[in-house]
């Protein structure tokens, strides 16, 4: 899709974003007024803002500009996803800025997300020094969403995650092992062993050679940390045993990421005349569904295999608990290299779920972002994310959600200075997710400063054509890191939070590449009529 079909461009929306903090006097003419034809860029419906964060740190990863994510688009809908400014790579990837992507699906039916047409894809973020990840997005209405995806740096993992990196633990010779090798994870709660012999092959059939290194990252399923940055998420599609697709949740009881690479890089994914054998520790205090107790010797769960480049899940058969003299272990014989993990699934989901309705003390200005964590109740296992746009006293209705399972969601208080949750829906307990009964959040607003912009641009070699534009922004205080969303829509923005005499940085993610300015707010009102754009920002937006 080329960028001039919807125009929200650095050199334009760098310059409006400016013209809503800067001085200005002159007010909206009425659209019907005169014979101009007025022209509103608001052809995306469908928003998906992405953030990766440190998942020990809990910082936006590259905020200082200093790192950029990669993340690849796969899965079902892929070819509908563009980025907010709507142009798609052929690539299919996108460059994160100062930790966060802008993207949006193609506004055309066949995009068009409803319960009866989810639409669903899959995030896969790579960065060095950092562990491979992937998120499911599944959108049921058209939209604002927002997608956190937590990533595990290998030198400074968070809690309940244990790494082991090791170099030089064999020498491969035309892809077969000259001796045997063991590594294991701190506190040994991963280990694999190698044998003499095997073959180790690429996934593109390369024999591996020279000197081996392993990296093993061992997850505890009771660690919240730890879940939080379960790659692919804890709802995730998965292939069964039976060749069917499924979606639906995972009772995790561990996970385990591998990697072996010989000197030059080469990754093992397939092996011959041999398995690695690995050896999982199951913390005792995992939750067993299927006998609504704490798992216990003899128990079985199955195994999983996921493909990082894909960010899909295989089922790959059975698992046996067993105690042992250190506890309760798990082991397997693996036939391929991945990451995997031993999990429970259940696929009972609604794409359309219970209505929340947010009950506010005060008017709240314009939109507002209410954020938490969903957390089971039954074992208080953390879930995902939740992330709910609020405007007014519209319902916001839950989507892909887990059916007939009890959840609570523990609310974040600390994202706006005027907004928090009411004490008696702190946690918010709900039965089912998927019934027909709203859920009452009480919200504890305070009235809140704003400034409202409007604007009305013309290009001097299309006189007769008015611009009224629509786009989004982030901004924050200068010095802080809080972002938040602002947006203009048909030339018309209220801001909120934001006071006169304080400076903001408002910033744009464009094309894998991120444009900030600093602005003061001088005022509470800003309107901007009969301003010409420059000769090359209106080159482009009409395409000559």
């Amino acid at each position: 899709m080329k960028k001039n079909k919807i125009v929200w461009f650095p050199a334009i929306t760098m310059l409006l974003a400016g013209l809503m903090l800067i001085s200005s006097c002159k007010k909206l003419k009425d659209s019907a007024e005169g014979a101009k034809l007025i022209i509103n860029y608001d052809l995306i419906e469908t928003t998906v803002d992405v953030q990766f964060y440190d998942a020990e740190t809990g910082e936006l990863i590259g905020r200082d500009g200093d790192a950029s994510v990669m993340a690849k688009i796969t899965g079902p809908a892929k070819d509908g996803v563009i980025d907010i400014t709507g142009v798609q790579h052929q690539s299919m990837q996108y460059a994160s800025q100062r930790g966060m992507i802008g993207l949006a699906l193609i506004p055309d039916a066949t995009f068009t997300p409803s319960p009866n047409k989810p639409i669903t894809f899959n995030i896969v973020g790579n960065i060095p020094g950092y562990l491979a990840t992937s998120q499911k997005v599944t959108l049921v209405a058209p939209g604002r969403t927002q997608v956190r995806v937590n990533m595990v740096h290998l030198d400074n993992p968070p809690q309940g995650v244990s790494v082991a990196r090791e170099s030089n633990i064999g020498t491969a010779v035309a892809g077969r092992v000259e001796n045997p090798a063991t590594v294991q994870t701190p506190g040994g709660r991963a280990r694999i062993e190698i044998p003499a012999g095997i073959v180790l092959r690429d996934a593109g059939g390369t024999p591996l050679n020279g000197s081996l290194d392993m990296t093993i990252v061992h997850f505890d399923n009771t660690q919240e940390e730890a879940l939080a940055s379960f790659p692919g998420g804890l709802m995730p599609s998965v292939n069964r045993l039976n060749g069917s697709t499924e979606e639906g949740m995972f009772y995790s009881a561990g996970f385990v990421a591998i990697e072996l690479t010989d000197a030059s890089g080469r990754q093992a994914a397939t092996f011959e005349e041999g398995t690695l054998s690995l050896e999982a520790v199951i913390n005792p205090q995992t939750y067993n569904p299927e006998t609504n107790s704490l798992v216990n010797n003899g128990d079985q769960v199955p195994l999983w295999s996921y493909n990082e480049n894909t960010g899909e899940w295989t089922e790959e058969g059975m698992a046996s608990i067993v105690q042992t003299g250190g506890g309760l272990t798990s082991t397997v014989e693996l036939t391929h290299l991945s990451y995997y993990n031993f999990d429970w699934f259940y696929g009972d989901y609604c794409y359309e779920g219970v209505p929340f309705m947010f009950n506010a003390t005060n008017t709240t200005c314009d939109c507002y972002v209410m954020q938490g964590a969903m957390y089971r109740q039954v074992d208080n296992s953390f879930m995902t994310y939740v992330y709910m746009w609020v405007c007014g006293n519209e319902p916001v209705y839950t989507q892909y959600a887990p059916a007939g399972i009890p959840v609570k969601i523990v609310w974040e208080n600390d994202y706006y200075n005027n907004i928090t949750i009411a004490p008696e829906s702190q946690p918010t307990l709900i039965d089912d997710l998927c019934s027909g009964t709203p859920v009452q959040v009480n919200v504890i607003s305070q009235p809140s400063s704003s400034i409202t912009v409007e604007v009305e641009v013309y290009c001097v070699s299309e006189p007769n054509v008015v611009i009224r534009p629509s786009f989004g922004v982030w901004y924050r205080e200068s010095g802080g890191w809080n972002w938040r969303w602002g947006e203009m829509v048909n030339g018309y923005a209220e801001i909120c939070d934001v006071e006169v005499g304080q400076t903001y940085v408002v910033g744009i993610y464009y094309d894998n590449e991120w444009y900030e300015t600093e602005v003061t707010v001088t005022q509470d009102h800003y309107s901007y009529v009969d301003f010409a754009l420059p000769a090359d920002v209106c080159s482009e937006v009409f395409g000559y």
